[in-house]
């Protein structure tokens, strides 16, 4: 496969694999307005009154019974289309149904009558059918019928009222003539025509389909109703799906971190690993920084990282547990680990190691303790970790961490192979970290951002930033992430925690021994 070949199915895949995780992050989105669509459809067909049609079905003849008895042509057997409208116009006049009223007695008034029933004429033919609507099919059935009969009798009783006008005027015309002529002679012949054609007034149009009680309602049926409503609702969930992830300008895949900050993803560390606030209590949940340890290893190939900066865009991303898990998993090794809280505006130590000191950081840069003498040992049996956390809080954070004294205390806690891990203020709020990216004894930087929290324009600022400062960073550790068996976390267990030295203490090794058994 050619790499143009290779690129587009790699884009297929990523395209695929972002709708996917869009429909898995949106789903109760969607799901809310299937649920609410079926409902109202539901509601709605159960709440609309039922409506039934019966038809009925009429022949009927072109032209007029005194034209054919006179053998006159009708001048209207040219238009069938006018002579069809006629007939419709006549079978939904106010006449018919005056008629239909009392042969049903109904209470109903004409017009009522006429909203209730439909008449049309059907395509190439002589045919008139008549529909007639209401909530009872028994009823529809007579109310379709009786127009049918009614339109019939209006029908003849219109060709009869001609045939006797005809009449009258033939009659006329013949008395006016002398006896035994010839006119005389054709003009009776002709009224004897029309006295035949007064026998079979009405016989030119024809009932050919009776009404009979429908057996279900007209409309749709429950399954069209919810089908329809099911096809309505995912074109709405889209449709907010794809609003709401316009409007949405956080960052939500690993992937897209990547793109943001144009850095390489070394770990995910899953969003049960926040969930424990002790460090001493997230033995078990050090997986995902035992595989960024290795990728740290990696990267010390090619470039000095014995100071490492732990930072993120903006607060709450997870940093300081990162650089607190970090370290742990550094010093299970057995490697020097020294790891120090620079973040002096909200630092957060205390409550990871349960630290009962105010001494720190900030004693030893105003003079007022030496190092060795704020140092801690949080872990029993792991004396390779020690903590430096950063003491009382100072009413001028940025003065402070820019003084030289920050560069010699970095230096003096670094050991030839050790690592000095340091937890900093996040880059987009505060200038603390910036300055500490100037800072010569910082060797790299990493990055720290939370699915779900962290924005585009976050990731975009903070990564303007540090393309600004002379650090370059590693990579980009992804936290808070709920999918960890994509990732195959929930398949380790805590041995590989035993075959690291100094693992744990003895009573907490017995502890988890005595959990396993």
């Amino acid at each position: 496969m050619s790499a143009p070949e290779q690129a587009e199915g790699s884009a297929a895949s990523d395209a695929l694999r972002n709708a996917l995780g869009v429909l898995r992050r949106r789903w109760p989105v969607m799901l809310g307005v299937l649920v609410a669509c079926i409902g109202v459809a539901v509601y709605k067909h159960h709440s609309t009154p039922k409506s039934y049609d019966a038809s009925s079905s009429v022949s009927f003849q072109t032209g007029t019974l005194s034209g054919a008895a006179l053998q006159v042509s009708s001048s209207g057997s040219s238009e069938p289309q006018r002579e069809a409208d006629t007939e419709v116009l006549v079978c939904h006049s106010p006449a018919v149904a005056d008629a239909v009223r009392a042969q049903l007695h109904v209470r109903s008034s004409t017009s009522e009558l006429l909203e209730e029933v439909k008449c049309e004429a059907a395509a190439n033919a002589n045919v008139l059918n008549i529909t007639a609507t209401s909530s009872q099919p028994t009823y529809a059935a007579e109310l379709a019928n009786a127009f049918a009969q009614q339109y019939i009798a209006f029908r003849a009783r219109s060709q009869l009222s001609g045939l006797t006008s005809s009449q009258a005027k033939l009659e006329q015309q013949v008395a006016e003539l002398p006896a035994g002529s010839s006119e005389r002679l054709s003009l009776q012949q002709s009224l004897q025509r029309l006295e035949e054609a007064k026998a079979v007034a009405g016989s030119g149009a024809n009932i050919i389909g009776q009404a009979t009680p429908p057996g279900s309602p007209t409309g749709m049926t429950l399954t069209t109703t919810l089908l329809i409503a099911v096809l309505v609702a995912l074109a709405i969930a889209f449709t907010l799906v794809f609003l709401l992830e316009t409007l949405d300008r956080r960052v939500k895949s690993v992937e897209e971190f990547e793109r943001e900050y144009r850095l390489s993803a070394l770990t995910v560390v899953p969003q049960n690993a926040f969930r424990v606030r002790r460090a001493a209590d997230r033995q078990e949940l050090l997986e995902p920084y035992r595989i960024l340890r290795s990728a740290l290893e990696f990267a010390s190939v090619t470039r000095q990282l014995d100071t490492l900066l732990v930072t993120s865009a903006n607060s709450s991303e997870g940093k300081t547990t990162v650089a607190i898990d970090l370290a742990h998993a550094v010093a299970l090794t057995g490697r020097e680990t020294v790891l120090m809280e620079l973040d002096l505006r909200r630092p957060t130590f205390a409550k990871h190691f349960e630290l009962h000191t105010r001494r720190g950081l900030t004693d030893v840069l105003t003079g007022a303790g030496r190092i060795e003498e704020v140092l801690l040992e949080p872990f029993e049996g792991l004396p390779n970790l020690s903590v430096l956390p950063s003491g009382r809080i100072p009413q001028n954070p940025s003065e402070l961490l820019s003084s030289p004294r920050i560069a010699e205390v970095i230096s003096e806690l670094v050991t030839e192979e050790g690592i000095v891990i340091v937890d900093a203020p996040p880059l987009n709020p505060v200038a603390d970290t910036q300055i500490l990216l100037n800072n010569e004894a910082i060797h790299a930087t990493l990055l720290v951002a939370r699915v779900g929290q962290t924005t585009r324009d976050d990731a975009r600022r903070a990564r303007g930033i540090l393309e600004r400062h002379m650090v370059n960073p590693i990579g980009v550790v992804v936290t808070g992430a709920h999918e960890a068996h994509r990732y195959g976390y929930a398949a380790y267990s805590s041995d590989a925690a035993e075959l690291e030295v100094g693992a744990a203490p003895p009573a907490h090794r017995l502890k988890t021994d005595g959990l396993r058994l």
